[in-house]
Parts: structure tokens; sequence; C-alpha cells
């Protein structure tokens, strides 16, 4: 077994240079929202297509966060901690894909406070849902990036993931 297989110790845990990178539980409630919201916010201003969604008030999230925690068979969210505080998330979802035949794990969200960018914790994060999908039988991992973030490019390209060229579309439905 390498250095990297080590790492990953009881409880499907990453523990490495005092980032621990686990699924999110409900005692997760509060960073997760507040760390979920900045990213919405920062987001919506950076990006003209976003800007007609409403942003939820903490409760809503937090709602959205309990109802997400009650779905593991379909919807997994991680954390990346240092010293309890949670500084990074990603939001996953799966699909049954005709094309892979079989799992597919789609990342939804992959985010990391822009005050600890830049030291490996995303990496560590995708290759925790990398390992996570070879475990758990998944054909295939899916994500996708805004056009203009070329760290997020070099990150995925990186980890030997392919750029397909594929139009993201989207309708809101503003029910309530």
């Amino acid at each position: 077994m390498n250095l990297e297989e080590d790492r990953i110790g009881q409880g499907g845990k990453l523990v490495t240079y005092g980032l621990t990178i686990r699924d999110c539980e409900e005692k997760d409630e509060s960073q997760y929202v507040k760390l979920n919201l900045e990213f919405m916010k920062s987001i919506i201003k950076e990006k003209q297509y976003w800007s007609d969604l409403e942003i939820p008030r903490k409760e809503e999230m937090g709602k959205t966060f309990r109802e997400a925690l009650k779905m593991p068979e379909y919807i997994k969210i991680i954390i990346a901690e240092i010293d309890k505080k949670i500084v990074g998330y990603a939001n996953t979802w799966t699909v049954y894909s005709i094309w892979s035949k079989g799992k597919a794990l789609t990342i939804d969200d992959l985010y990391v406070d822009k005050d600890y960018r830049r030291n490996g914790i995303g990496k560590e994060m995708m290759n925790y849902l990398i390992k996570y999908a070879k475990k758990n039988h998944y054909k295939r991992i899916q994500l996708h990036a805004e056009i203009e973030n070329e760290k997020a490019h070099k990150l995925y390209k990186s980890l030997e993931f392919n750029e397909e060229e594929i139009l993201f579309f989207m309708k809101n439905l503003n029910l309530k």
C-alpha cells in the first residue's frame, strides 16, 4: 500500500498535515451553510447568468442541507477542515449513466474558502472523491466548471480529467 492510501484512516477520513477530509454531518450545518452562502454570493456577483437566482436565507439553506443529508444514496457532501474549522466542501450527486453503463458521480460544487486556497485542499478533496468513486464502483466522475475558471481547469487536468465540449442549459422554475 502506498503512502497516499495509508492516509485514509478509520471512518473513511483523510487526515494529512492538519487537514481532515470527511463526510459532512449534521453538526457541520452552521459552518457549511455559512461557507455555501459565501460561495453563492461571490458567484452571483461574478456571473450574470446566476444573477436571477435568489440567495436563500440561512434557515432555507439549513433546511436544504438537512434534506440532502437524508439522501446518502443520491447525495454526498464532503468537507475539508483544519482545526475543526470547515474550509472547503464538495457537493456531489449520483446518477445512473447509460453511456457509462452504471453509476456516475457528479461533482456539483467544489469550494475552498478564499483564505485557504492554493494550498492543495481542492486537490485533496478531489483525490478523496476519486477514491470514494472507485471504492463504490462508479463508472465515471463528471463535473462542470466556469469557462473563465482556469485554476479549476488546471486542477482537473492535473488529475487526468478530460475536457469535453458541452453546453449547460438551465431553466428556473421559481417554485415556492
